[in-house]
């Protein structure tokens, strides 16, 4: 009877170990990291980014895969590069990844991560974005601005002309697009447009927007080793905090622009004028109810800044480049105003659902030059498995959306500018079409898509319209690393006038 019970013992403690063995194995695989290059000691994998991180990743993509981990200083980092994948972490497991690392811009310029894009996942985040999509960034407000955006246009294109000498000299189209995209953000947000002089701090108004896009795509050593961030190796803090000093006197005077306004006129009538986005906030401010503070109005006007301005433009400088590469693609376009509109008008903003080929042309700039290649980062608020991997909590996500519209898997002759692979399609921006993604999607996507499509379809509209042009030596593609990838080189322009309608004033 002994003998027995000490078999039965040692075969439930063998049934026990390999019980154990199999639920190892099996726990142990649940927590397999994707593939990856090995890190050094403290940088990681940084040294691997190289001067165009995105570029870099797509390459480190074909060895080691669509989903790949990196150790990015002390951050654990996936990459994600095929809409398969993209889906799957932004749609599948969109809650998990819906949160945003800390980081120096978030907490230096953005009033500790106060604003929509960069703010944590959470009831402040919901309330904030519920603003944007529900009162600010609505179709019919949207909408109810396209008078600023075409009278913006209008101006550029006299602009343009007047600069080159009425047709004799080069231009670079660059600076009149950001001066376009400047100007209407303003007007949406605060009625008028602001000079240089209207600045506190050194610099002038472009400088500081653009000093502050700079910053939103630097590389702050701080954010991958936060052992070394005490020490502000780059000196980027402290420029941070001293645009952050620049615009918030601005946004300051904004606000009590608008409070004196109110308070003298009793506010603006929507018979007399279109409300602002900053007078529509005052009045949410003074609804029962309502929490929005001065702190919450300047982190949106801060938003609509950097989101607002050197995307759009951006956008609309490379699919110059990519006509002007292409003049059979160029030639098309125009001959469809041509025949949608004629030469004898310039083209409207109602114009733009007429003109299928050139939606097309921006579609297929958005797949070749997104306006942020890698979207801004996200976090997984908790563990989770996604293609066969693990992903720990707390890992930054980066969605290459450049590396995916260059997959030869996904794009026949993915390296080709054909807009009319879209001819035809229902493939669209927004966030509905993993392999084009320009604006990301979920939860975190960009909530002003209608207004940054809006701008760049009317202002490109009618640079191929109004002109033919001239270009000075090769077009090149080379770009520049921030957060948006902007040209390396300035693309200087000569404009000749194709309409039969008198030259621009």
């Amino acid at each position: 009877m002994e003998s027995l019970n000490e078999a039965v013992t040692i075969g439930v403690g063998i049934l026990f170990f390999f019980y154990f063995l199999y639920k190892l194995r099996r726990d142990g695989s649940k927590m397999k990291l994707p593939p990856g290059p090995r890190p050094w000691p403290l940088i990681g994998s940084l040294h691997l980014l190289g001067t165009l991180p995105h570029q870099s990743l797509t390459a480190l993509a074909k060895k080691y895969g669509s989903i790949m981990f990196l150790r990015l200083g002390s951050i654990p980092t996936v990459v994600v590069s095929s809409p398969s994948m993209a889906k799957e972490f932004l749609k599948t497991q969109d809650l998990v990844f819906a949160n945003r690392p800390n980081c120096a811009h978030g907490k230096y310029i953005l009033y500790d991560h106060k604003d929509v894009a960069y703010s944590p996942y959470g009831e402040y985040w919901r309330q904030m974005r519920k603003l944007l999509t529900v009162e600010l960034l609505t179709v019919k407000r949207i909408d109810s601005f396209r008078f600023v955006r075409e009278e913006e246009v209008s101006v550029m294109i006299a602009s343009i002309w007047q600069e080159s000498g009425h047709g004799a000299q080069y231009v670079d189209v660059k600076k009149r697009l950001s001066s376009l995209t400047q100007n209407i953000v303003c007007r949406m947000f605060a009625s008028r447009m602001y000079s240089d002089n209207e600045l506190s701090g050194g610099l002038g108004f472009k400088q500081m927007v653009e000093e502050m896009f700079a910053l939103a795509g630097a590389f702050c050593v701080g954010d991958f080793i936060p052992s070394l961030d005490w020490l502000d190796l780059q000196g980027i803090r402290r420029r941070m905090q001293a645009v952050h000093k620049i615009f918030d006197s601005f946004a300051e005077k904004v606000i009590d622009e608008h409070v004196h306004r109110r308070l003298v006129t009793g506010g603006p009538k929507e018979e007399d004028r279109v409300k602002d986005m900053v007078d529509v906030m005052l009045d949410m401010a003074e609804t029962e109810g309502q929490t929005i503070s001065r702190v919450n109005i300047k982190a949106i006007i801060l938003d609509m800044l950097t989101a607002g301005i050197e995307t759009s433009s951006t956008t609309v400088e490379w699919a110059m480049t990519e006509l002007l590469r292409n003049p059979a693609t160029l030639l098309r376009a125009q001959k469809e105003m041509e025949s949608a509109v004629g030469r004898e008008r310039r083209v409207k903003e109602s114009d733009v659902m007429k003109l299928d080929y050139l939606r097309c042309v921006v579609k297929e700039t958005f797949r070749l030059h997104p306006p942020l290649p890698m979207l801004i980062p996200h976090e997984s608020i908790e563990g989770c498995n996604i293609g066969g991997y693990f992903v720990p909590p707390k890992t930054k996500l980066f969605v290459n959306v450049w590396a995916m519209g260059r997959d030869e898997n996904v794009w026949e002759d993915a390296h080709l500018f054909k807009p009319e692979r879209f001819m035809g399609s229902t493939k669209d921006v927004r966030g509905q079409d993993f392999d084009l993604l320009p604006f990301g999607a979920g939860r975190r996507g960009c909530p002003g898509i209608s207004m940054g499509v809006s701008v760049v379809d009317l202002a490109l509209a009618q640079l191929i319209h109004c002109f033919d042009w001239t270009v000075e030596g090769e077009v090149d593609v080379e770009e520049e690393f921030g957060l948006a990838v902007p040209r390396k080189n300035p693309l200087f322009v000569r404009p000749s006038w194709r309409l039969t309608v008198e030259y621009p004033i």
